[in-house]
């Protein structure tokens, strides 16, 4: 199998080639959530602590990690919807495709958040960990 197969042979005509595009898109949306996280937790720990009594560190990590778990699944959807979709030939092979992009979507989208709570809770002493606060 060849990976990314869009750009090997940008026509998919047949099922078999459509199962191997299945599987590669679920393949690029475990690549997208990690690359994502990634880059969120880089951002988190690239903003410095502030002191003071009301410091607003904690907010801007918050708000780069929900841009970025925002941005994530809308980025992969377009590319899938805009760029891959185009590939397939058969209207109803371009139908199940579809449903593939969205439910490969909808799992970037839990993966990031749930694992970005995870990490939040398993690393809480660290700037990652302010992102979802453990009110004392």
């Amino acid at each position: 199998m060849n990976f990314l197969i869009i750009w090997a042979d940008p026509h998919i005509r047949t099922v078999r080639q459509l199962d191997a595009l299945v599987s590669e898109t679920y393949t690029l949306a475990v690549i997208v959530f990690i690359l994502f996280l990634g880059v969120a937790m880089l951002v988190a720990n690239s903003i410095a602590y502030e002191g003071g009594k009301n410091p607003t560190d904690p907010a801007k990590r918050r708000t780069w990690f929900i841009l970025l778990g925002v941005g994530a699944p809308v980025l992969f959807f377009l590319f899938n919807y805009l760029y891959v979709k185009h590939s397939i030939e058969n209207p109803a092979l371009q139908t199940k495709f579809t449903t593939t992009n969205v439910i490969a979507t909808v799992l970037v989208l839990v993966l990031y958040f749930l694992t970005g709570f995870l990490l939040s809770k398993v690393l809480k002493n660290s700037k990652f960990g302010t992102v979802f606060p453990t009110k004392r």
